[in-house]
């Protein structure tokens, strides 16, 4: 691979993680204050809401930004293919879109549960719109990273400050719900402008919908059955326990979510590579880049997972309050999920979407849902005859073993792409790395008292004590790493 096509998938990954780790410092800041303001029964409220908002956004999306992405990282040199593509699938994105809101009118009309959330439901539908004129798989395929970063940064201080400025009772839940919807999706807008640069959607080009429907359908039964998986577990809570068992599994995943969104965000990133090598026939660069990235979903997700393990109880307190303890063991438990999690996102976007396997993926997401459905109505029932804290701990442990499932039934196309010894080795030595890091935050944990000392001294004490175990053991991301640190050093 070329000198510059090598520096843009630094400067690729190095960007994504920028904008996941302000996904990270933005809930962290927002989260505890209002988490305080609205009680576990206001953030409940509105987490349902955007739960049930989830169904309609993906008719809206009906899978088509994972397909778009895909296709126009295969043309993006052809500007006029680019556009007719474009034109396409915003033509194609307005029907699905129109078909989400009249769903949602006559839901709101017949489903006698969702009277009480009327207005709040209202008012998060408005991130379907916003998603749809994003056209946010256009800067996906064109690997436009920087311009995604900086436009989400802005928006995100924006909304924090709103927050501080608006939120100020239980009452303010409304209002919350609206800073959330434009935090995530209101500089979709800018998108639109902004798209230009790539694409001209006034030149008069042929629409052929018919051949994006095959494809478009099943990208939207994977995301539909993955959708539902994601809130399933949060709406039965709702239906069979109430908005304080929603707040308590809410708290229990936020910090897990958040860590795994940094780590899959950076993996997803390659994928227009990926799909880009593949359509140009450049086996070996793409076979280079899978033992790469699988290296580096390892090197991350592990640790991340040890350490927000040991450090679910203390950063429970500072960032949701002692209302929100009876979430810990949850939080522990869903912990293990973010390397599940990560080694399925590697698959989703290094292997399966590239390579047009994407039906796995949809047998996997069928398979993973009937499991998910039945698990959470017996263990979230089972568990609320012990205690509202046991119910949300029934949901957690039938996410954990639905987040296994996923790359498990994945691997029956994967196995061959990844069968090397090189990522056997590296997947050991993350391990142990890991293994040791985990005796240091024991001793850690168990003597210092003081929770903010607690937290800064695990983290830093941790990374350093990894980093250092993994250069020893010659860790291929570690050395890597290394070698950039070296590199800028020099210069």
């Amino acid at each position: 691979m070329s000198d510059i096509r090598q520096k843009s998938l630094k400067k690729n990954a190095l960007f994504s993680s920028i904008k996941s780790v302000m996904n990270i410092i933005f809930p962290i800041i927002s989260f505890p204050y209002a988490s305080r303001i609205l009680l576990p029964e206001g953030i409940g409220s509105v987490n349902f809401a955007n739960s049930i908002i989830e169904y309609f956004l993906l008719i809206a999306d009906l899978g088509i930004g994972t397909y778009a992405a895909r296709e126009a990282a295969r043309i993006r040199d052809n500007k006029y293919e680019l556009s007719k593509l474009t034109r396409e699938i915003l033509f194609f994105n307005f029907i699905t879109t129109t078909i989400a809101y009249l769903l949602l009118i006559i839901s709101l009309l017949f489903i006698n549960r969702l009277s009480d959330y009327r207005l709040l439901l209202i008012i998060c539908s408005t991130k379907i719109l916003f998603s749809t004129i994003g056209i946010g798989w256009l800067y996906t395929a064109q690997e436009d990273y920087g311009y995604i970063t900086i436009r989400h940064i802005a928006f995100q201080i924006i909304s924090l400050i709103l927050l501080f400025t608006l939120v100020k009772s239980k009452e303010d839940y409304l209002i919350y719900a609206g800073i959330g919807v434009f935090s995530n999706v209101g500089a979709n807008i800018f998108n639109f402008i902004h798209s230009r640069k790539y694409i001209n959607l006034r030149e008069k080009t042929p629409i052929q919908l018919t051949r994006h429907i095959k494809p478009i359908l099943t990208f939207f039964s994977v995301d539909a059955a993955g959708k539902v998986n994601g809130v399933l577990d949060t709406i039965m809570l709702g239906f069979l326990s109430g908005d304080l068992s929603v707040g308590l599994y809410i708290a229990a995943t936020k910090l897990s979510k958040m860590v795994r969104q940094l780590i899959t965000s950076i993996i997803s990133t390659f994928m227009p590579r990926s799909s880009y090598l593949i359509n140009h026939r450049e086996s070996d660069e793409y076979e280079s880049l899978l033992t790469k990235v699988l290296s580096i979903t390892f090197f991350l997700s592990i640790p991340a997972a040890v350490g927000l393990l040991f450090l679910a109880e203390p950063l429970t307190i500072i960032f949701c309050g002692d209302n929100y303890l009876d979430s810990v063991p949850t939080m522990k438990l869903l912990a293990i999920s973010i390397i599940f999690c990560s080694f399925n996102s590697y698959l989703n976007n290094l292997i399966l979407t590239p390579n047009r396997l994407e039906r796995f993926m949809l047998y996997a997401q069928l398979i993973a849902l009937v499991i998910n459905g039945g698990l959470n109505w017996i263990l979230i029932t089972y568990g609320l005859k012990y205690g509202i804290k046991w119910g949300v701990f029934g949901a957690g442990i039938a996410t954990l073993l639905v987040d296994l499932t996923l790359p498990i039934v994945k691997l029956f196309a994967g196995w061959k792409y990844i069968n090397n010894k090189k990522n056997f080795y590296d997947l050991l030595k993350a391990l142990i790395g890991s293994a040791l890091m985990l005796l240091v935050l024991y001793l850690i944990v168990s003597t210092i008292t003081n929770i903010t000392i607690k937290i800064l001294i695990s983290v830093i004490t941790g990374s350093i004590v990894y980093a250092i175990i993994e250069c020893l053991l010659r860790h291929s991301s570690a050395l890597m790493i290394l070698s950039m640190l070296k590199k800028h050093y020099k210069k």
